[in-house]
Formats: C-alpha cells, sequence, structure tokens
C-alpha cells in the first residue's frame, strides 16, 4: 500500500502541532531566553565592555545580563522549586561569607575580605553543588544528606581556596 500524500501532510502537521506544544512549555521558553541571554553577554556585551574597561568591577552590563540569564536559567530548569534554589544560593552566600570570616581572623579588615570574597564563592559553589546534586548526587540511595553536605563543604573548600588566592585573575 503506497502512502498517500495527505497522510504524509496530516503526519507533518501533527508533528509540527506536537512540536509547538513541547515549545510552549512554562518552563522551556525562560530555558531559552536564559541561554540566548547567556550567549548574547559572553559573546557581545562582555568584549565591548572589555574594550572599554580595565577592572572588573566596570563591567556591569555583563554582569547583569549574566545574572539575568542565570535566574532565567534557574527558572527554567527548576520550575516550583525556583524560589527553594534562590534561598539555597543565599544560604550558601551567608555560609561562604561566614567561612571567610572565620579563615582570616587575625586579619584587620575580615569583614571586608568575607563580604568581598566569601558571597561570591557561596553563590558558585552553591550553583555547582545544584548540578551535582541533580545529576549524581540525588540519586543516592544511603547516607544522602551526609554525602550532600560532604560534597557541598568540599565544593565550597575548593571554590573559597581559589577566590581567597587566585585574586583578580584579570591581570
Amino acid at each position: 500500500m503506497r502512502n498517500s500524500p495527505g497522510l504524509l501532510t496530516c503526519s507533518r502537521q501533527i508533528e509540527n502541532m506536537i512540536l509547538l506544544k513541547n515549545i510552549q512549555n512554562k518552563r522551556k521558553v525562560p530555558l531559552i531566553a536564559g541561554v540566548i541571554l547567556l550567549l548574547i553577554s559572553v559573546c557581545i556585551i562582555f568584549p565591548i565592555e572589555y574594550r572599554r574597561n580595565s577592572f572588573l568591577e566596570e563591567f556591569v552590563y555583563t554582569y547583569s545580563t549574566l545574572a539575568l540569564a542565570l535566574f532565567l536559567m534557574m527558572f527554567g530548569l527548576m520550575g516550583r522549586d525556583f524560589f527553594k534554589g534562590l534561598l539555597f544560593l543565599f544560604l550558601s552566600s551567608i555560609v561562604g561569607a561566614v567561612f571567610f570570616y572565620y579563615a582570616y581572623p587575625l586579619v584587620p579588615h575580615a569583614s571586608f575580605i568575607a563580604v568581598w570574597l566569601g558571597i561570591p564563592s557561596g553563590i558558585i559553589a552553591g550553583l555547582v553543588f545544584m548540578v551535582l546534586n541533580f545529576y549524581i548526587l540525588n540519586k543516592q540511595v544511603g547516607f544522602k544528606l551526609l554525602k550532600q553536605l560532604a560534597a557541598y563543604l568540599i565544593i565550597l573548600l575548593i571554590v573559597s581556596v581559589l577566590f581567597g588566592y587566585g585574586g583578580d585573575w584579570f591581570f
């Protein structure tokens, strides 16, 4: 039996309707927008600001678009758990700041170091942990919370050492 042209056209229309239905999913649109905004920030905005500025603090548009892309991608990936993820990042930044405050107790400006290095290292450690937890640790059966806590502390230690001894990698 030969395939009729009407049957092929109908099956293509059904495939197109399924694709459109999947694209209109509430979680995929912010995810796609976040990825596009991330690419625009890295490939267009950063090179323009790199030519004009000489300090990391002057990359305002790059950091703003990267933060917006991060929030869009977090919303796209986490869905209803978006606010739990934001709460985790907030608590992770506090833990990072406390970690740096106690790591430099004899330095006169330990609170400044805690804010300047601890908050970004806590946020980055939280982001890396959320990805690791989603792909690897979430499927663990025994001692799940202990493994998650140990993995988070190891990631925070590595990121904190990189931030503490890495300094300003721009120069």
